[in-house]
């Protein structure tokens, strides 16, 4: 027997039913639709599997399994409609068998994702999370807004104050720059970090040839800039204001003398950072000090020179007469006489004593002032043969170059000659203790068209006491040797004239003095 004829031993429920139509209809049509409902369902379950993004893979496997289940819980309610007729009890088993392992493979999977789909939030609570979302989003974008409106505020004060600290910065330079006093700041390793147009106009070089630089690498004179980096290294080891007066070469004016204030520059921490300092210009009233000091001194000495010179007046007019008297019997007695030529020599001396004398007496009363008729050629021509007379060494040379004898300075005679002679001397001096015997004397007009004169020796070159003499006036020339006071009286001589007195050495070649005065007023005015 073949399988569709033992399918035939069983009843078809529509015998059951006794084949009366209304319940026949009633199963028929209530298996029909639900097959249907089922067979459409898993197409609204995978379409909504294959929209529905972020699905997480177990609850995806489980809307597929749930997807065939239904699927095949459809086949089962058409085989119940097939029953009716044929009575395939076995194949509806067979199936009611694979629609149940799939419920149960389903209910695992479903029982599986229930935790994950509980705490997914309802239509509801979703639609209160995205109004609430909404208000947040408002919120948001009006504090974005206000932020913005705040953010440019914020700019526009950030502008205005830069503006007002470029203003600030731009008043500050331009009130450090038109200060006349030198204003300067250096770090730690003396490099200078900050220098106003006065410094820079003092040391005659622009700022790019001074920042980050040392005082030895920008300055000419070493020695000074040495004496000025000991005095910042001193600051900083004190950790105090110091006061010192430091020279600086002028390009222009020469050797300046300031008056430098420095103190620690600190930081906002209060580290020290460096150091800051002021420096003010006090050479004129150092010369002024000078010349008050030396107007007392030469009145001093003037009151005693003229007292000397009082007194020594007569004796050497006798000794004059009587040497003059002593000449006329030799000459009597023996026309050549070996004592002649001594005793003449001596009465040469003392009329030129006599003659200094007066000299003497007359630049301490102001007179005999410098004459046109008399050139200040004749004048160093004269003061040269009297400054020859005090001399010891009779291998002395001079060389005397005049550039004109035409040349006339508003100063008294007597005055030129001292200074001239004072000059001199120390040339001899110098000159001789080196072993050599040319001293030049010079005369013409400097580049500022003033009269000039010149007195260039062969020696060693001046000292630091010299040299102190000339940049520094104020200090005392008590214990120097060579010029000493008559340098210091030379210098306040010419100064007080208008003039200027400067000395250019060379060691082991020799030094050269030169000082210049203006035209006579006459001569200036030609």
């Amino acid at each position: 027997m073949g399988w569709f004829d033992r399918l035939q031993t069983f009843m078809t429920h529509g015998l059951y039913q006794l084949w009366r139509p209304e319940p026949v209809f009633l199963h028929v049509a209530s298996d029909g639709l639900i097959a249907a409902a089922y067979f459409v369902i898993p197409f609204g379950i995978l379409s909504f599997v294959r929209r529905r993004d972020g699905l997480e893979p177990g609850q995806r496997s489980a809307a597929i399994s749930f997807a065939a289940f239904i699927v095949l819980c459809g086949f089962t309610h058409v085989v119940s409609i097939l029953t009716v007729w044929y009575p395939f009890y076995v194949v509806e088993g067979w199936l009611k068998a694979a629609t149940a392992a799939f419920a149960v493979m389903t209910a695992f999977r479903v029982l599986m994702v229930v935790p994950q789909l509980v705490v997914l939030p309802s239509p509801k609570k979703l639609q209160e999370e995205i109004d609430q979302h909404r208000v947040t989003l408002a919120e948001l974008s009006a504090a974005r807004a206000e932020l913005a409106l705040r953010v440019r505020a914020t700019e526009d004060e950030l502008y205005e104050a830069e503006q007002n600290f470029a203003q600030t910065d731009s008043l500050l330079e331009a009130v450090i720059n038109s200060i006349p006093g030198l204003i300067y700041a250096k770090d730690l390793s003396g490099r200078v970090t900050m220098a106003n147009q006065t410094t820079l106009e003092v040391i005659g070089k622009p700022w790019a040839a001074v920042q980050g630089r040392t005082d030895l690498e920008f300055l000419d004179d070493k020695q000074q800039a040495a004496i000025v980096m000991e005095n910042d290294r001193r600051v900083l080891e004190t950790d105090r204001v110091q006061e010192a007066e430091e020279l600086v070469d002028h390009p222009t004016t020469g050797t300046r003398i300031f008056l430098s204030t420095k103190r620690p520059l600190r930081d906002t921490s209060g580290v020290v950072r460096g150091v800051v300092g002021m420096s003010l210009d006090i050479t004129d009233r150092k010369r002024a000090e000078a010349q008050i000091n030396q107007t007392s001194r030469v009145s001093a000495m003037g009151d005693m020179a003229s007292a000397l010179a009082h007194e020594l007046n007569q004796p050497l007019g006798a000794i004059s007469m009587y040497l003059e008297g002593v000449k006329i019997a030799l000459q009597r007695d023996t026309p050549v006489h070996p004592a002649l030529k001594p005793v003449e020599l001596a009465r040469e001396q003392s009329l030129r004593a006599g003659d200094i004398i007066r000299r003497l007496r007359a630049f301490v009363s102001g007179g005999d002032r410098i004459r046109q008729s008399e050139s200040v050629a004749a004048v160093v021509d004269d003061a040269c043969r009297l400054a020859l007379l005090g001399s010891d060494d009779a291998n002395i040379q001079t060389v005397i170059e005049h550039e004109s004898r035409d040349i006339f300075a508003g100063m008294d005679k007597i005055e030129i000659q001292q200074v001239v002679v004072n000059l001199v001397r120390n040339a001899i001096e110098s000159t001789s203790a080196q072993g050599r015997n040319t001293i030049t004397i010079r005369t013409g007009r400097d580049a500022q068209s003033r009269a000039c004169v010149s007195v260039e020796d062969a020696g060693s070159g001046f000292t630091d006491a010299t040299r102190a003499i000339l940049f520094e006036p104020f200090k005392s020339t008590k214990g120097t040797k060579g010029m000493g006071v008559g340098l210091s009286l030379s210098r306040t001589i010419v100064e007080s004239h208008g003039g200027t007195i400067r000395g250019d050495t060379n060691p082991h070649i020799g030094s050269t003095f030169s000082f210049s005065l203006p035209l006579a007023p006459q001569e200036a005015a030609v």
